[in-house]
């Protein structure tokens, strides 16, 4: 892929830091808000958009990421606490639900379902059910399954895979993708890619899904920071995102072995963090790869290099990649 063919669509509030984000059944994009608690929408196919608040969230400081609900159309759960960005520390961490209107004009509903125990730093948040629900958790380098019914939150997968490392990043275990009999995974420190096979039991609703077998790993040189992922839906392939350096990997993988190479296919990203895969709502067979990046955001403990986007952060475009079984159109948002 060409480095020319890589433009911006859209502008994110200055100085803002976005983690989460999805594609609602219309076509529009929900985007979480890790430096407040906002959550905040824009039409990607308007270049002259301009995102704009849904809600903000009572009770917390920091929107951490969000999720579609299975057989809900148009609901979302949002993970959210009180953080501190600088030392990477967070409490009080609340489950909410977000039930969208068919009328953008109509506000949201919005329901706070659960507190959840965090002695660690909980990074995503994935929906198995309306009941149950994965946390993969960088801190303790674990994924936990929460049961929103009750608040019980237990152990449901704990490998050497999910690990920090011995890199410098603080995470291991970071974002969390479900792709039909899988539980596809990134490592932030130890830079891999892996996916465990589950189970789904849906005769048992407080349980709702259980591994079945070791984890894979499909690559483990790819750099630390790792960020974004998606996973494409046939699981051939799959993207990850590197905020620091900045670069977009494509992953190609084997199905049946769930083994994997990846090649760098963008950039001087401007720190890209959320990465989602969807069908375009008028032509399903079009995916296209929404980018989010939290651009001129700096704490500490996040080096950052001489980016070549600096210089352009408010200019807006797209790029397309083209793939032996489909065309995913990217969509970049800083």
């Amino acid at each position: 892929m060409a480095e020319e063919d890589v433009v911006l669509i859209t502008q994110a509030p200055s100085e803002s830091w976005f983690e989460g984000v999805v594609v609602r059944p219309n076509g529009k994009v929900l985007a979480t808000r890790l430096d407040k608690p906002e959550l905040y929408t824009f039409v990607a196919e308007d270049q002259d958009a301009v995102p704009q608040l849904v809600c903000t969230l009572p009770g917390c400081n920091s929107l951490i990421n969000i999720c579609s609900i299975p057989g809900y159309d148009d609901e979302y759960f949002v993970l959210c606490s009180t953080a501190d960005l600088e030392v990477v520390t967070h409490q009080d961490v609340w489950l909410w639900r977000v039930i969208m209107n068919s009328d953008d004009s109509i506000p949201p509903e919005t329901i706070r379902v659960t507190s959840i125990p965090d002695e660690g730093y909980c990074l995503g948040v994935k929906a198995i059910s309306d009941r149950v629900v994965l946390l993969p958790d960088g801190r303790t380098a674990v994924i936990w399954h929460l049961d929103t019914k009750t608040g019980k939150k237990t152990l449901f997968a704990d490998d050497e895979s999910m690990k920090r490392g011995t890199g410098e990043a603080f995470f291991g275990v970071n974002r969390l993708q479900i792709v039909d009999n899988f539980v596809y995974f990134t490592n932030s420190g130890a830079g891999k890619l892996c996916r465990l096979p589950v189970e789904f039991d849906p005769s048992h609703e407080e349980i709702g899904i259980r591994t079945t077998g070791p984890v894979q790993t499909i690559v483990d040189n790819l750099p630390s920071h790792l960020d974004g992922m998606a996973v494409s839906p046939s699981q051939t392939h799959a993207y990850v995102a590197s905020h620091i350096d900045g670069h977009l990997h494509k992953v190609l993988i084997d199905p049946a072995t769930g083994k994997g190479t990846s090649q760098i296919i963008m950039s001087s990203l401007d720190s890209p963090t959320g990465v989602n895969l969807a069908p375009q709502p008028n032509d399903p067979e079009r995916l296209k790869l929404y980018i989010v990046c939290c651009g001129e955001i700096e704490v500490a403990w996040m080096p950052r290099e001489d980016n070549p986007w600096e210089a352009i952060r408010d200019i807006n475009s797209a790029i397309t990649v083209t793939m032996t079984e489909e065309v995913v159109e990217t969509t970049t948002i800083v």
